[in-house]
């Protein structure tokens, strides 16, 4: 009697250890599962990621050809212009190249945007509105817009995935329940 007891628990600890090893693909499958719902989402809002960037090339651009325009003509006309704000002046809005990154790392938090625009009294207050237009514009229309549009895809592609996820889940229970009928 003894005998088949020691190989009824042995059995049981078999079915146990596969048990265990099911749940372990199981929650594999639902990371990888997560995994690719969220790789599927970057994908999936790409384009429109690309069409965001576009606009908000242009939209540097624009700004910066105006704001280095009225500082360029700014130093050239002005005759007693500190020279701590003209190298200022100079080192964020000497071209348009410079213009367009510090408004890119005043935008982004890359420094501080009241250092950037502070120089800009000096040319007019005019610049200066246009910069706080451009900053106001950008972080708070284009930039929620941008994480706006992630969020939408990734609603957007829970709920098509979430059908696939749910059969998914099925026949992973049905093989469970398989392997606990051996």
């Amino acid at each position: 009697a003894n005998g088949g007891s020691a190989e009824m628990n042995a059995g049981k600890i078999l079915k146990v250890i596969r048990m265990v090893r099911i749940i372990r693909v199981v929650r594999i499958c639902r990371f990888l599962a997560e995994l690719r719902l969220m790789l599927q989402m970057i994908i999936s809002s790409m384009q429109s990621l690309l069409w965001h960037l576009v606009f908000l090339v242009v939209l540097l651009y624009v700004f910066s050809v105006v704001l280095t325009q009225g500082v360029t003509d700014y130093v050239r006309t002005g005759t007693d212009i500190d020279e701590a704000i003209e190298v200022k002046l100079k080192g964020f809005y000497g071209n348009v190249i410079e213009t367009m990154y510090s408004l890119f790392k005043s935008m982004t938090g890359g420094v501080n945007w009241g250092e950037v625009a502070g120089p800009l009294l000096h040319v007019g207050w005019v610049h200066f509105l246009l910069f706080l237009l451009f900053i106001s514009f950008a972080i708070f229309s284009v930039l929620n817009i941008v994480t706006g549009v992630f969020v939408d895809g990734a609603i957007e592609m829970a709920k098509q995935d979430r059908a696939i996820l749910i059969e998914k889940e099925t026949q992973a229970r049905d093989v469970a329940a398989g392997h606990l009928m051996d």
